[in-house]
């Protein structure tokens, strides 16, 4: 008798429960049209790559370049006024008038890959490595970013190590600063058959 007792005292609050369960209705989800997906404007961009549409396809741009050379970077582009990159990059004509007013650009080179490392790594000097990255601020003076007063390549190795830093004005120069001593006592230092990266310019 005491058994029963107690399934009903489970038994009545769920009930109650349950009942107020009417109200719901359960609505079907409409069939999806068979029509394509459209895809994004031209304004649409990756912010992974670039501050703006522009910046975003240079910046993409440069990665997959350097991918045919199989040098493997993660690029990202941060244009100032970043205003400027915001134009349908289907006109060559304002694409070109956005790289023109850019003043400033910051790019950041990362890469886990080892042999890219290696590539940096096998310059002889610091001195060879600030020329490559001169040449990456070189590619985008090529695109037609021609009013640059302050550039900035950053260097990353894995995500815990930034390698280095090249910085230019037009007053100053270039100057280019190692931060991890090249890795040296590391594993990660390359081995004395290491060739040093192409140009990316």
């Amino acid at each position: 008798m005491r058994l029963r007792r107690a399934r009903l005292l489970l038994i009545a609050p769920l009930a109650l429960v349950l009942s107020g369960c009417s109200d719901f209705v359960i609505l079907h989800p409409t069939p999806v049209s068979n029509a394509p997906i459209q895809s994004l404007p031209p304004i649409g961009f990756n912010h992974r790559y670039g501050n703006s549409p522009v910046a975003a396809a240079d910046g993409f741009g440069l990665e997959h370049a350097l991918f045919s050379q199989l040098v493997f970077w993660e690029v990202g582009v941060r244009t100032d006024p970043q205003s400027a990159g915001f134009v349908d990059r289907t006109n060559p004509g304002a694409v070109a008038a956005a790289r023109a007013q850019v003043t400033a650009i910051e790019v950041a080179l990362a890469t886990e890959k080892l042999t890219t490392i290696h590539g940096m790594l096998a310059y002889a000097t610091d001195a060879g490595q600030e020329q490559y990255c001169i040449g990456v601020i070189n590619f985008f003076r090529a695109l037609g970013y021609v009013g640059l007063t302050k550039a900035t390549v950053l260097v990353f190795f894995t995500e815990q190590d930034e390698h280095a830093m090249l910085s230019w004005t037009p007053a100053g120069g270039y100057s280019y600063r190692v931060f991890d001593n090249n890795l040296k006592g590391n594993a990660f230092r390359p081995g004395p058959t290491a060739t040093p990266l192409l140009s990316p310019a």
